[in-house]
C-alpha cells in the first residue's frame, strides 16, 4: 500500500508537506547542478595535464614521476569512469526521489526504491573509491621505468562516512518497505 497525497495542480499543497516541498525544490536544483558539474568536470579534468598533476600530487604527495601524456590521462579517465557513473546514478535517484516528494509522494514504493538505490550506490562508492584512487595512480605511473611505478592504497575517514551513510539509507529504505507491507496487511484486515 502506498501513501500518496494527491495534490491537484490548482489545489494548495498540504501545509504538513510545505517544508518538504521547499526542500525538494532545493535538493533537485542542487542535484541538477551536481550532475552538470560532474559530467563537465570529469571531461575537463582529464584533458588538463596541469590540473591532473596538481590534484594527484596533492592527494598522493610529490613522490614519483607522473606520466601526463594523452594516453596516461585517457587511462586515468577510464579508471575513474565507473566512480563518475556511480555518482551520476545516485544523483539521478536523488532527483527522482525528491521529484516524488515534490508531488506529495512520500511513502510510496517508488520513493522507497529510490532511497534504496541511493543507499546502495553510496555503499558501492565506498568500496570503489579506494580502488579508483589506486588505479588512477597506476595509470599515471605505468609508463615509468621499473622501480618508479607507484602503487598506493588509501583508506580514509571519507570512505568510512560514505559507507556508513550508504548503509543507513539502505536500512531506512528497508524499514520503509516493511512499514508499507505492514500497512497493507492491516488495511486488508479492515
Amino acid at each position: 500500500m502506498s501513501m500518496t497525497v494527491p495534490v491537484p495542480s490548482d489545489a494548495p499543497f498540504p501545509a504538513s508537506l510545505q517544508r518538504i516541498r521547499w526542500i525538494a525544490h532545493c535538493v533537485r536544483a542542487m542535484a541538477m547542478i551536481a550532475m552538470a558539474v560532474l559530467i563537465g568536470f570529469h571531461a575537463m579534468f582529464w584533458t588538463n595535464a596541469a590540473l591532473v598533476e596538481r590534484t594527484v600530487r596533492e592527494d598522493f604527495g610529490n613522490e614519483g614521476v607522473l606520466q601526463l601524456d594523452a594516453v596516461s590521462r585517457a587511462w586515468g579517465f577510464a579508471v575513474n569512469l565507473p566512480m563518475t557513473l556511480l555518482t551520476l546514478y545516485a544523483l539521478v535517484a536523488l532527483w527522482r526521489l525528491f521529484g516524488g516528494y515534490l508531488r506529495g509522494q512520500v511513502f510510496t514504493e517508488a520513493s522507497t526504491r529510490h532511497l534504496r538505490r541511493i543507499g546502495q550506490s553510496l555503499t558501492v562508492m565506498a568500496l570503489v573509491m579506494p580502488l579508483s584512487d589506486t588505479a588512477t595512480l597506476l595509470a599515471l605511473t605505468a609508463g615509468n621505468p621499473p622501480g618508479q611505478r607507484m602503487l598506493s592504497v588509501h583508506l580514509g575517514s571519507q570512505h568510512y562516512i560514505v559507507l556508513l551513510l550508504g548503509l543507513v539509507l539502505t536500512a531506512m529504505a528497508m524499514v520503509m518497505r516493511e512499514a508499507q507491507r505492514m500497512a497493507q496487511e492491516n488495511a486488508e484486515f479492515i
